[in-house]
């Protein structure tokens, strides 16, 4: 009976040991899982990590397939986000949402007024046409001021002779002549011409219907990537953990010449949505259509190429913030990458 009650005492502290590891395990995974990644890789297996943002230019070669005719990866992100079915944040932190209107907004082509400038209508565009031949406004006579035309005789203008008074010799008023009327000398009394005002050219009016247009996807050719370079010491090998996904406009797009960014998106959103259709989100095979594959599959077989741009650094510099020029900053791009490289096959001798 004692052994009995033994083994089971003992039974039951190693089924509590193992639900309590489990729990704990449980735990630590859920509090240190990456919310951005679709792969996430727990921090106690990460040997080694740098973050990395690399620009992806979708008008170059190797990466026009994700940028084929209809089928732009940029699109598919902005139509996702309207419809609701992926969040959008305002930068690479995904701290803040932006709904579909801020969306909207970011993305509509400026100076859409069709009419004119305040410099075109200072110069004198939109006003209507004068009538002074160029010389100025002619003033126009006072009605009540003016006097009554004077006949003239060849000689010059004379002032009209005043009419003699009649004096009255007590058999009443005399009667005033009557003239005799001629053929051709009666004018009938015409109505003063009211004059029109010129009409205003329909063509040069200051403001016309405003119209919002966005942006057409191919316009939109700029993405971002902001991945982790994870050197994973469980699997002993090195991983691109791609974190966001931001949609840039480019600077030859915007009237002060900068790149802004448009959206941003969690990777791990990204790549539901592009996996819940793999015939509709496709990486277009230019050279065998009927191997195309699906944008998901694309990102992890890394069939893109995308410049680095920034680093993980204690001052949160970009290459162009620490070197002059944008030649010098491309070649220290460069060298980094394959320091990377190097630095990957150095740790499999770790």
């Amino acid at each position: 009976m004692r052994r009995l009650t033994g083994k089971t005492i003992a039974c039951s502290l190693l089924t509590l040991s193992l639900a309590s590891g489990t729990a704990f395990a449980q735990e630590k995974e859920d509090s240190t899982a990456n919310l951005f990644s679709a792969r996430p890789i727990g921090d106690e297996d990460v040997m080694m990590k740098r973050t990395l943002w690399r620009r992806v230019d979708l008008k170059e070669k190797q990466n026009i397939s994700m940028f084929s005719k209809n089928n732009e990866i940029t699109r598919y992100l902005l139509d996702a986000a309207k419809a609701g079915l992926i969040d959008a944040y305002t930068n690479d932190s995904c701290a803040t949402k932006i709904s579909a209107g801020d969306i909207h907004k970011r993305i509509l082509i400026p100076n859409q007024t069709a009419g004119l400038s305040a410099d075109e209508i200072a110069a004198g565009f939109g006003t209507p046409a004068s009538t002074d031949e160029g010389w100025g406004a002619a003033k126009k006579p006072d009605a009540a001021k003016a006097e009554p035309a004077a006949a003239d005789d060849g000689w010059g203008a004379k002032k009209p002779a005043k009419e003699a008074v009649v004096e009255d010799d007590g058999w009443g008023p005399p009667k005033k002549k009557a003239k005799k009327s001629t053929k051709n000398t009666e004018v009938a009394k015409q109505e003063p011409a009211v004059e029109e005002k010129p009409k205003v050219d329909s063509t040069f009016s200051t403001q016309v219907a405003v119209t919002e247009e966005e942006y057409f996807p191919d316009q939109l050719s700029i993405i971002e990537l902001k991945e982790d370079w994870v050197f994973d010491k469980k699997r002993s090998r090195q991983y691109n953990d791609i974190q966001t996904i931001t949609i840039v406009l480019p600077a030859e797009q915007t009237a002060t010449g900068l790149e802004l960014p448009v959206a941003s998106f969690r990777y791990k959103d990204v790549e539901r949505l592009f996996r819940s259709d793999p015939k509709k989100y496709i990486w277009y095979n230019t050279h065998n259509t009927a191997q195309n594959k699906n944008l998901a599959d694309a990102m992890d077989l890394r069939l893109f190429y995308g410049r680095i741009t920034k680093y993980s650094n204690a001052n949160d510099r970009a290459f162009l913030d620490i070197y002059n020029g944008e030649k010098e900053a491309l070649i220290k791009s460069l060298n980094y990458e394959q320091e990377l490289m190097e630095l990957e096959h150095g740790l499999w001798e770790y």
